[in-house]
């Protein structure tokens, strides 16, 4: 074989093992594409509900004021104590939650598991409140929206379907943004948004909140005559008694009977300890 043979070989070889290594990393990138999350995966939230909405917004260089979550008032409006130890009531900008303690609206669908939700997720705890154009509302409270570390608090409310969202210009910096999370939350029919014409464009339908609140009372009534003296729960509590506990025969108002344990636990009810 002359040089000018070897020479064509061994360049054929080189090219071969060259076309072989772009083939693999073809293969690899192809393989690792496909593994790669699609955009709308992306947007699942990790708790594993494919129901649930993530807030959308992420914290960057927002200017605010730090303070403090002292209490919470309502699902919506909570005190705070400020750097210099003044106290304020926030109002949420961009949201607003069923009632729990108007006078005329009394307690309404989703009040109490919005007040719950603000009470776990920000009592005692150190926030950053962000203003908009305004910064008190006609009663002197601060209007805010809630950052906890990155995350902000009012469009989590929207998110869970807690609250809707509801625009009083000039604060509306969040505005496009809180109604995709809507969307999204009215699509999957979270919260009040499982109640068919619960929600109106400026506030909560009363009359379904009363039919809603009529039913309960009804199926309330009727569990108690069909399972009178079987498993006795006190209302107030949630705490609730069986026939061979200490305190089953002492007498208590509020009575919601039950006909198994399974039942009260599933109402949200716990065993006495005694």
């Amino acid at each position: 074989m002359n040089r000018l043979q070897k020479t064509l070989g061994f360049l054929l070889i080189l090219i071969l093992a060259v076309l072989s290594g772009c083939g693999t990393e073809t293969s690899e990138s192809s393989e690792k594409k496909a593994t790669q999350p699609t955009e709308e995966e992306t947007n699942v939230s990790q708790s594993g509900d494919e129901n649930e909405v993530e807030s959308s917004l992420k914290r960057e260089d927002v200017i605010g004021v730090a303070a403090k979550v002292t209490r919470v008032v309502d699902g919506d409006t909570v005190k705070v104590e400020l750097l210099n130890g003044k106290e304020e009531t926030v109002r949420l900008i961009l949201v607003d939650t069923p009632e729990t303690k108007h006078p005329q609206l009394k307690v309404q669908p989703f009040g109490p598991e919005a007040s719950d939700y603000t009470t776990e997720h920000l009592t005692n705890q150190e926030v950053t409140l962000e203003f908009d154009a305004e910064e008190r509302d006609r009663y002197g409270r601060l209007l805010a929206y809630i950052w906890v570390d990155s995350k902000l608090f009012n469009e989590e409310l929207v998110a869970k379907g807690l609250a809707r969202v509801a625009v009083f210009p000039p604060n509306t910096k969040y505005v496009d943004e809180f109604r995709k999370t809507q969307d999204q939350a009215r699509k999957n029919k979270l919260g009040i948004w499982s109640i068919e014409n619960y929600v109106e464009e400026k506030g909560y339908n009363s009359e379904v909140a009363r039919s809603i609140k009529e039913k309960e009372e009804d199926e309330s009534a009727e569990l108690n005559e069909r399972c009178e003296n079987k498993i006795k729960g006190n209302k107030n509590s949630k705490i609730y008694h069986v026939p061979t506990g200490a305190h089953y025969d002492q007498k208590m108002n509020n009575v919601q009977w039950f006909c198994t344990e399974e039942e009260a636990e599933e109402a949200g009810y716990r065993q006495s300890k005694n």
